[in-house]
């Protein structure tokens, strides 16, 4: 009997057993070195790159978290804890072993095959001890102006420009005067920051893509450049 209940499980998830594919949502220690991704400008994100593919079990319990063949890289994150987040950005470039779970989100947030939920950080080697000992990189400090101008252009890369409106003096860094975030399906979203009005001056893309009181979206890549701009202005209370 248990010969015939063998050979009627699916073939694909008797393979994934034998290649010990790994589950989701279960916590698991991997080891690869930590690199920074940029994706020209459009998203940006730490992973860990592993020294060989490996594969991941469908979560029996989320039919949206299908099983995964030949991950190279896991997208690194933890959304609760900002000293894991800090260490994250501090081994940039070294070998570590981390400890967390597998995961899926199927949206635009996701840029690997596998988001990798990152619990506890061991650096393997005594560079990597003594960068866990530096001090964390200071926030950018953002001038409180009365309001902004943005040019953005998307193309091959995602280059964005903010100047105080009237000075024209140039607000640095730009993507934290404009915060953007993609969609599963490439589609960039772009507004001003927290506070501040966004007016549309003009667009070359398609009209209605960016009205000023709803979400301002454009493709990533696309064929012909898009150029963008538009002005924010400091809400009044």
């Amino acid at each position: 009997m248990s010969i015939l209940l063998l050979n009627l499980l699916p073939l694909a998830v008797r393979a994934q057993e034998a290649r010990h594919c790994l589950p989701q949502r279960e916590r698991v220690t991997l080891s690869g070195r930590l690199v920074r991704v940029n994706e020209h400008g459009y998203a940006e994100w730490i992973a860990l790159r592993l020294p060989r593919p490996i594969c991941a079990l469908a979560d029996p319990t989320d039919k949206f978290k299908e099983a995964v063949e030949g991950a190279t890289m896991l997208q690194t994150f933890n959304a609760e804890s900002h000293p894991v987040r800090s260490q994250l950005e501090k081994l940039v470039g070294r070998r570590v072993a981390l400890t967390g779970e597998l995961t899926q989100w199927g949206t635009g947030y996701q840029r690997a095959l596998l988001l990798f939920d990152v619990a506890i950080i061991e650096a393997l080697d005594d560079a990597g001890h003594m960068a866990l000992t530096a001090l964390d990189q200071p926030k950018p400090v953002l001038r409180d102006v009365a309001a902004y101008d943005v040019t953005l252009r998307a193309g091959h890369s995602l280059r964005m420009r903010a100047r105080e409106t009237g000075s024209n003096a140039p607000l640095a860094p730009a993507r934290e005067y404009v915060p953007h975030w993609m969609t599963g399906g490439e589609v960039v979203y772009v507004d001003c920051r927290d506070g501040y009005e966004r007016k549309l001056i003009s667009s070359t893309n398609r009209p209605g893509s960016c009205p000023d009181d709803d979400l301002c979206g454009f493709s990533a890549y696309p064929a012909k450049t898009t150029v963008i701009k538009f002005h924010c202005a400091k809400k009044t209370k």
